[in-house]
């Protein structure tokens, strides 16, 4: 029984984990989405727009890894 617990542990432990690090991503995204628009009232150079695209793929790929552990975890 108490190894049954301590899946149900690691689990949980690993689902808040994940939940944390959506969050912390979500306000990165929403950092980088406000950034960007007032960047675009200004020049905005080719390599400022492609770090831009990079670092939103980036999360975005993060956010499906930490879905994953979600799942994988419930």
């Amino acid at each position: 029984m108490s190894d049954l617990l301590q899946i149900d542990i690691k689990q949980i432990r690993a689902a808040q984990n994940a939940s944390r690090s959506l969050a912390r991503l979500a306000i990165l995204m929403r950092w980088a989405g406000e950034g960007i628009t007032t960047a675009s009232r200004s020049d905005l150079t080719p390599a400022q727009a492609q770090s831009f695209g990079l670092a939103i793929e980036w999360a975005a790929e993060e956010i499906e890894r930490q879905c994953t552990t979600i799942d994988e975890a419930i």
